[in-house]
């Protein structure tokens, strides 16, 4: 039988500090992403862009930006995700982004569908433990703080579902999280998080993937974050945030995501934090990765 992945456009860059994001999902497709899919023997549901929103200042709330349409925008994706899963328990989705603020309303529609059973691996060079009482004001920079409903978190975004938490603790893992202000260092402690750095995954790659599929064992749907600033942007530019710091090589990525995708209930992938105005030549960094979504879901069937 085909496997089936359903695409959902999560067209936002509401919760980032600049705008460029929202261009992300017509971009992916733009330069073939659904035909690659349909050619690695996928059966491709478009269910288009479920939100569109381009950031824009708010000088009136330096805490927390824009927080009404960050969380309109999570809701979106919510109702989207809650709606597949519960339409088609044996397909997966790819959700394009967009900020990191959408994983928001993927795990809210995962658990409107699958019951609390959810967890979440986290692939980011972040740790998105900031928030609006010691942070920038940028609400994909608090993605996490949100997710687990942290103190200092806005409760009308971690509460999107009505039930805060969305996680708990032993429900996440950060992979690839090398960055932490001293305010997300103390976080991590309080909150028993546990991390693996970007040199611990390229050291590591295959071990922390049996480790992770080890401990998703336990849950029933297993949603896989990618944040492209994770990758090495000396080699790989396209990530909105712009950094000269190592990070992972585009096939460690590869090989990374592939194994936590064929755990068996790994069902919705999510992708983020591109800017397709970075790279010198969008079609071939598009071209590079669309082939790591496709080899993720191809051999996830």
């Amino acid at each position: 039988m085909r496997g089936r992945v359903h695409v959902v456009g999560a067209a936002t860059s509401a919760g980032a500090h600049g705008p460029g994001q929202e261009l992300a999902p017509a971009a992916f497709r733009r330069y073939g992403l659904l035909e690659g899919l349909a050619e690695s023997g996928l059966e491709v549901i478009d269910h288009g862009d479920v939100v569109t929103a381009r950031m824009r200042p708010d000088p009136d709330h330096p805490r927390l930006a824009d927080a009404s349409r960050v969380i309109e925008a999570a809701r979106a994706v919510s109702r989207s995700v809650q709606q597949v899963l519960e339409s088609d328990p044996d397909g997966r989705i790819l959700v394009l982004g967009g900020d990191c603020t959408v994983q928001l309303g993927v795990i809210a529609g995962a658990k409107a569908a699958q019951g609390d059973s959810v967890a979440l691996a986290y692939v980011d060079l972040d740790c998105d433990l900031t928030s609006p009482a010691d942070g920038n004001g940028i609400a994909d920079w608090m993605g996490v703080t949100h997710l687990l409903d942290a103190p200092d978190a806005y409760r009308p975004l971690s509460g999107i579902d009505g039930k805060p938490p969305l996680l708990t603790s032993d429900r996440l893992r950060l992979i690839g999280a090398d960055r932490a202000t001293p305010y997300e260092e103390q976080r991590l402690q309080e909150l028993g998080l546990i991390r693996y750095t970007s040199q611990q995954v390229s050291a590591n790659t295959e071990d922390i993937a049996t480790e992770i599929g080890a401990w998703a064992d336990g849950v029933d749907l297993l949603s896989v974050h990618v944040d492209v600033d994770v990758l090495d942007q000396t080699e790989f530019p396209i990530a909105e945030e712009q950094r000269d710091v190592p990070g992972l090589t585009l096939a460690t990525l590869a090989r990374l995501v592939s194994a936590l995708m064929a755990h068996p209930a790994a069902r919705v992938l999510t992708i983020t934090e591109i800017n397709p105005t970075r790279p010198p030549d969008p079609a071939a960094a598009f071209d590079s990765l669309n082939h790591l979504l496709i080899e993720s879901l191809a051999r996830s069937r």
